[in-house]
């Protein structure tokens, strides 16, 4: 079957992420200190909280948040690159966070049922953080 034109842009934009996940991981992840610093103040998060880290890449934020919340709560990485996913494991192996699960998957299709987290973070979206009071809480 020929996939979709929207199935080879989906393609074609994880082997890009693909591609260039060593040089992120080793270039652009420090230079984007502050954007994961600016995007934790701005989530305000609470020990315990559900999170969601759409679009985790190394998983700098998701590792940050985990420190926030703590053991009582998790942290979902989601990602569409492997490889990036990779990377993101290796950090989060080296954090010794405990609380972290990553996932291959699309911020279209989130691989959880509703009302599954507190909070949604995307660092590298113009939304930082969806209204607390649109997110379900318990």
């Amino acid at each position: 079957m020929q996939p979709t034109p929207e199935q080879e842009a989906f393609q074609w934009q994880v082997g890009v992420w693909d591609r260039i996940s060593q040089l992120y991981f080793r270039e652009i992840d420090p230079r984007f200190a502050s954007v994961v610093a600016g995007t934790i103040r701005r989530a305000d998060l609470r020990p315990g909280e559900r999170v969601l880290d759409l679009g985790t890449g190394t998983a700098a934020l998701a590792v940050e948040a985990a420190r926030l919340i703590g053991t009582s709560g998790t942290v979902t990485g989601l990602d569409i690159s492997p490889d990036m996913l990779s990377l993101a494991k290796r950090r989060v192996d080296a954090s010794t966070h405990t609380n972290i699960e990553l996932r291959q998957g699309r911020a279209e299709e989130i691989p959880a049922g509703d009302a599954a987290y507190d909070v949604v973070l995307a660092s590298l979206s113009l939304m930082y953080v969806i209204d607390r009071s649109v997110v379900a809480r318990e």
